[in-house]
């Protein structure tokens, strides 16, 4: 009984869409981090994500200093004083989006993390017209 119950689960992990099912709300949650770089994924668009991350931006008073033109539903710009925040938004499949950030050279958690806060809080609102009325913010 106790061979067979680890053998499902193993074969869950391991099948495919089903592993997905299964890992997707986990991983969905929390920031990765390698070599310096932190990683979250979202079930978004990389457009959208790339829009709310620009406001997180201004919104935190960090300047644009790069941004180059998206190709093939990925988006790099560079933003802060001296380079500093460094995003790379990335099409996983449709409709999953993952956000990579590198803070400086080697990384700098607590940023990441902030800017991570931000855009979560900023890819649920809607934003309205003076007329009251909801605005396309990917035009």
């Amino acid at each position: 009984m106790k061979n067979t119950l680890i053998l499902t689960l193993c074969l869950t992990f391991f099948a495919g869409c089903g592993a997905e099912m299964i890992i997707g709300p986990i991983i969905s949650g929390i920031v990765m981090w390698k070599n310096g770089e932190a990683t979250k994924y979202y079930d978004a668009d990389s457009k959208l994500l790339y829009h709310a991350s620009k406001r997180v931006c201004k919104e935190l008073a960090y300047s644009i200093a790069r941004d180059d033109e998206p190709k093939d539903g990925q988006y790099y710009f560079v933003a802060g004083e001296n380079n500093r925040f460094k995003i790379k938004i990335t099409e996983v499949q449709k409709d999953i989006s993952s956000v990579k950030i590198r803070v400086d050279f080697m990384g700098d958690k607590p940023y990441a993390e902030l800017f991570f806060k931000h855009l979560d809080e900023e890819i649920s609102i809607i934003n309205f017209d003076p007329e009251g009325n909801p605005v396309n913010i990917l035009e």
